[in-house]
């Protein structure tokens, strides 16, 4: 009797937290809202504690590093703010005057993860005196490829862009325009073989095609993270530039200055020794609590690089990593344009398509645009696939401007009619970037695929995994990214999406404009 009255009243204890919890979860004064970068998912399991600890509910909203600050800059409205880094927002006047106070709380700097007989290879297994300029030399030599993220949609990509420009110049200081060395930097990125939108589908895709790629560039948490898990036929090796890193140092930012009581409080827990041993332990991100041992370390003193003083140079060391450096893209969109797509839904899909020809004059629109050296295909579709119609990006920008210009009247003339064939017309669309991927393999491949309905005309998603499945293996991997909207399938749009590498987006949860926009991180 005395165990089951013990029972009961463990049972009504624990009733009456959650009652709290929820009641915290709906009280505004005890509700804190933060809009924090895509990677601190992480953190979620760790929230309870938090809130437990200070009666603060914390609701993290996510957002890529670019959009987070794009929002910031359009006054949307935030409890604080929590990305990987406040570098770049610190540069948008608008952004900086809404920052009331700053505090780092965990540290991550962004290396190269090469596997361990690659780095044998090269002789860095120990790793501690390998330069970014001994891994560019490497690099144009082909002695190994990697996978990044797009500088223009994730922290990592951008920071180990930024390395390797600051090393290359020679500079100890904030780089200038003028110290961009884009020969040497595009020999670099000859090297690159993978690319993604966020640092966690690179490492995710990275383990399913670690056979394609010898490494990665990401946070050395990530890296290490990747090595725990055992997914991996060969753990990475971890390599630490001496010339310098950059370090993600997740500060969060107080944006509402009426909370300033609640953000003291949670920032004194997020800094002191509990929080900081759980964080570390989770996601092996170093404690910036000094009583708090870190984990795995590096072979030698880090050399923080110096973050550039003016936006101009950030904005033309990304405008220099798409138009000249990078990989060119070849990427083909194959659009709904069946019935259902009539009125308010085919106006969305034509300002999503309009965005990326230059209509967009926001950030992230201009860095989503279309780039020079991309080949851009328009697939429309309805009962059967249309007539692909081919657009060339060179590098000259009056050139560009006429091919924009024709993208935007083919984008404008798009009608509606008929049925819905999803998988004869994103076969067709493989098929040609299949024949054009043999002819010219420099190149990123992708697919979008954007419809509203279900499948109504042609062959199945079961015949077209069939016909995948048959392809030889060097034909496999144009990645497919697929939109769901409306009452499209998105069970089916996620399998086939996986089938080839790629990932699904939901326009209900986020515009179509910011999907596509989105995507182009993935291209």
């Amino acid at each position: 009797m005395k165990r089951l009255f013990l029972m009961l009243f463990s049972l009504l204890a624990l009733a009456a937290c959650k009652d709290k919890a929820d009641d915290a979860a709906v009280d505004p004064a005890n509700s804190f809202t933060v809009l924090a970068g895509s990677e601190l998912k992480d953190i979620e399991p760790l929230l309870p504690q938090v809130e437990q600890a200070t009666g603060i509910h914390v609701v993290l909203q996510y957002a890529g590093t670019l959009d987070a600050v794009e929002r910031l800059q359009a006054g949307e409205q935030f409890d604080a703010a929590w990305l990987a880094s406040n570098r770049y927002a610190m540069l948008i006047p608008a952004v900086k005057s809404r920052i009331s106070a700053a505090e780092r709380t965990m540290l991550t700097p962004v290396v190269l993860g090469l596997k361990d007989s690659k780095a044998r290879e090269l002789g860095w297994a120990d790793n501690a005196n390998v330069t970014w300029k001994d891994i560019a030399k490497a690099a144009h030599q082909k002695k190994f490829t990697f996978g990044m993220t797009s500088p223009a949609s994730s922290n990592t990509g951008f920071s180990g862009l930024l390395g390797l420009a600051a090393a290359l110049s020679g500079k100890g200081d904030a780089l200038e325009e003028k110290d961009i060395d884009t020969a040497r930097l595009g020999e670099f990125f000859q090297a690159q073989r993978l690319t993604a939108g966020s640092s966690g589908w690179l490492a995710d895709t990275y383990v399913k095609e670690q056979d394609k790629v010898d490494g990665i560039i990401n946070y050395a948490s990530t890296l290490q993270s990747l090595n725990r898990q055992g997914g991996l036929k060969e753990k990475l090796v971890l390599i630490y530039p001496k010339d310098g890193i950059v370090t993600a140092d997740y500060p969060i930012m107080l944006t509402n200055p009426a909370k300033r009581e609640a953000y003291d409080k949670l920032v004194a827990y997020l800094r002191g020794k509990e929080f900081q041993q759980a964080m570390a332990t989770a996601t092996l991100r170093r404690p910036v609590n000094p009583d708090v041992p870190a984990g795995d370390v590096p072979p030698q003193p880090l050399v923080e690089l110096v973050f550039p003083a003016k936006l101009d140079v950030v904005d033309a060391i990304l405008s220099a990593f798409d138009n000249k450096l990078r990989l060119p893209t070849d990427s083909t969109f194959v659009l709904d344009q069946s019935g259902s797509m009539s009125g308010e839904r085919m106006d969305k899909l034509k300002t999503a398509m309009l965005g990326l020809s230059g209509a967009d004059t926001s950030i992230s629109g201009r860095l989503a645009r279309f780039r020079n050296r991309e080949r851009i295909f328009l697939l429309p579709f309805s009962e059967q696939p249309g007539t692909i119609e081919r657009f060339d990006m060179g590098s000259d920008a009056g050139s560009n401007q006429r091919t924009l210009e024709q993208v935007r009247q083919r984008v404008g003339a798009l009608d509606t009619n008929g049925g819905t064939a999803i998988y004869d017309s994103t076969r067709r669309a493989y098929e040609e970037a299949m024949v054009r991927r043999r002819a010219d393999p420099a190149r990123f491949y992708s697919l979008v695929l954007m419809t509203d309905g279900q499948n109504t005309s042609g062959s199945d998603l079961n015949a077209f995994i069939s016909w995948y499945e048959q392809l030889p293996a060097a034909d496999k991997g144009i990645k497919i990214f697929a939109v769901v909207f409306g009452e499209a399938d998105a069970g089916e749009l996620q399998r086939l999406a996986e089938l080839s590498g790629g990932r699904t987006f939901d326009s209900r949860k986020s515009s179509l404009r910011s999907i596509f926009k989105e995507i182009r991180g993935y291209q």
